[in-house]
């Protein structure tokens, strides 16, 4: 199954999944942004639970 439309690879420096489209790049750049920012907010929410639970005040 070969789907790629270069046939041939002798003098390609780089291959973009998303050169002709800024709205691919976006979206996968706001993906990776709300992936991270959600992985703080719970190791966050998490690691203050169990703070507050190993000192007693919760």
């Amino acid at each position: 199954m070969n789907t790629s439309p270069i046939t041939q690879w002798d003098g390609t420096e780089a291959y973009f999944t998303f050169a002709n489209s800024g709205f691919g790049t976006a979206v996968c750049l706001i993906a990776s942004i709300a992936i991270v920012a959600g992985a703080i907010w719970y190791g966050t929410r998490h690691e203050s639970r169990d703070f507050q639970k190993f000192h007693g005040k919760g």
